[in-house]
């Protein structure tokens, strides 16, 4: 399969493609020529560009049945029956914003909408095509407020990290886990129709971590397991941090539970070199070390039998003493890129050595 542009037709076709801003449908609607000028089978355009063959095969007869100006016109329909580029647009950002439950449910709303009808396979592939794939909706918390989170990780966070590249300030993620000692089931490479079988238990014993990590250096990590983790458990980890950074300031960035906030430790924390920052309410998003947690599961507890709770716990604290070995992939994972509520995605400078 190929196609022949004239000399202007592909220098307009690549300045189009090279336009910034430009759609993804609409960049594919412009390569899919430019590949077949070039001599691409249709399977290599394909995998290159995540789209079918009929997709392929129907730009190319809309190219020879109107033309490349006519083709280039999003409101050209290059077959009946079927959504415009700019109707496929529009549906695209109306799915952004509403989840349905099923295709079925879809084709209802595009037939009432822009009155065209799909069969159930064929909005699957309509929507297999506009990047969209079936999967569970991600649950946030209702009273998380977007404009606070934005406002941390956009304003006060980066001032901290100013202060920090001075060589004056520290700044550190707290938490704290329970981990219960009870196997965890994870996935893996399974062998097809055959199980893999995990012993597991059912006890209830929980090992209690209260931690702060280092969010330019997440290897540099302070934690202790304690009976229960309040107000006291949380000074004794201050400490540890005024010990292991003398002469510093340490902003330690915490969630508003009521033990963060206690009289007898503010107090004690006004006169010392340490500083309690508190992430905005209902912001498990922007706490650094909800990462590490979720490193520590998947490295040390999902699929991992542990006969007694006393080797449960001794994982844990030979997972935690030995952190640095993780050091590369802390450093990937722990990265200071965050994610409101409302999918706004900020990206902080960081440096380390």
């Amino acid at each position: 399969m190929s196609l022949i542009l004239t000399k202007d037709e592909l220098e307009a076709l690549q300045l189009e493609q090279n336009t910034a801003g430009l759609s993804k449908r609409r960049y594919r609607k412009v390569t899919v020529l430019i590949m077949l000028h070039q001599g691409h089978s249709v399977k290599t355009i394909e995998a290159a560009l995540g789209i079918d063959d009929n997709t392929i095969y129907r730009y190319q007869r809309a190219y020879y049945k109107a033309g490349l100006s006519d083709f280039l016109d999003d409101s050209y329909v290059a077959y009946t029956g079927r959504l415009t580029d700019k109707q496929e647009e529009a549906l695209a950002k109306h799915l952004d914003d509403y989840l349905y439950p099923d295709a079925k449910s879809i084709a209802a709303y595009v037939l009432e909408r822009f009155g065209v009808d799909y069969s159930v396979g064929g909005m699957t592939d309509l929507l297999h095509r506009l990047g969209f794939v079936f999967k569970k909706s991600k649950s946030v918390p209702a009273k998380a407020d977007e404009e606070a989170q934005r406002a941390f990780v956009e304003e006060e966070l980066p001032a901290l990290l100013e202060e920090v590249a001075t060589g004056d300030a520290v700044v550190y993620y707290a938490d704290g886990c329970h981990p219960t000692h009870n196997t965890k089931t994870s996935r893996g490479w399974i062998r097809k129709g055959e199980d893999f079988e995990v012993d597991c238990n059912n006890g209830r014993q929980r090992v209690n971590i209260n931690a702060a990590v280092n969010a330019l250096k997440p290897e540099h990590l302070v934690y202790e397991i304690a009976d229960t983790i309040n107000a006291q458990s949380t000074q004794r980890l201050c400490r540890q941090l005024l010990r292991k950074h003398p002469g510093k300031k340490i902003y330690f960035i915490c969630d508003n539970a009521r033990y963060n906030r206690n009289k007898m430790l503010t107090e004690w924390a006004d006169g010392q070199r340490i500083e309690f920052v508190y992430l905005p309410t209902y912001s498990p998003n922007l706490n650094l070390i909800e990462r590490l947690w979720h490193f520590m599961r998947v490295k040390v507890l999902n699929s991992t039998y542990y006969e007694k709770s006393s080797e449960f716990e001794a994982a844990i604290v030979s997972f935690l003493g030995g952190i640095k070995l993780y050091k590369e992939e802390l450093r990937s994972l722990l990265t200071l890129n965050f994610r409101t509520v409302g999918g706004t995605s900020v990206h902080l400078s960081q440096t380390s050595s």
